[in-house]
């Protein structure tokens, strides 16, 4: 039998992190000068700047929730497939989208070093809110 790779763990307590609502929950999961680059978001060098755009989402999405459904390893580190979700807290789609939830399918790249997460590339695309609460972009 063999042994689960310690990356694959890894990558699971980061997206727990990401999920749970604290702002600075991924921080032990990241090395203080990661770089998360968000095909939406845009790239954010270092911690602090990780955590800034972080909690600026979570602001807007406090039941955020990345959940991780399959993953790929190579020398570098983990590539994930996962489903992203929310709910909507106001009025931004309109009236008729508060309080529905969405949901976006994603991946992401991790690339890990010395058990820390040195760089994180993040995929999914800008239109899936909303499509996934059937209205159009504007």
């Amino acid at each position: 039998m063999s042994q689960r790779d310690p990356r694959i763990d890894l990558a699971e307590k980061l997206f727990a992190a990401w999920s749970s609502g604290n702002a600075d929950a991924p921080k032990p999961y990241l090395a203080p000068d990661c770089v998360l680059y968000d095909i939406v978001g845009g790239e954010h060098r270092g911690w602090d700047t990780i955590r800034k755009f972080f909690a600026e989402g979570l602001a807007l999405w406090p039941d955020l929730v990345l959940l991780p459904d399959q993953y790929w390893v190579n020398d570098k580190g983990v590539a994930l497939s996962w489903v992203m979700s929310a709910t909507v807290q106001d009025d931004m789609f309109g009236p008729a989208a508060r309080g529905r939830k969405w949901r976006s399918e994603g991946m992401s790249f991790l690339e890990i070093s010395n058990g820390v997460v040195t760089r994180e590339a993040d995929y999914h695309d800008s239109g899936a809110i909303h499509k996934s609460l059937g209205i159009a972009k504007t």
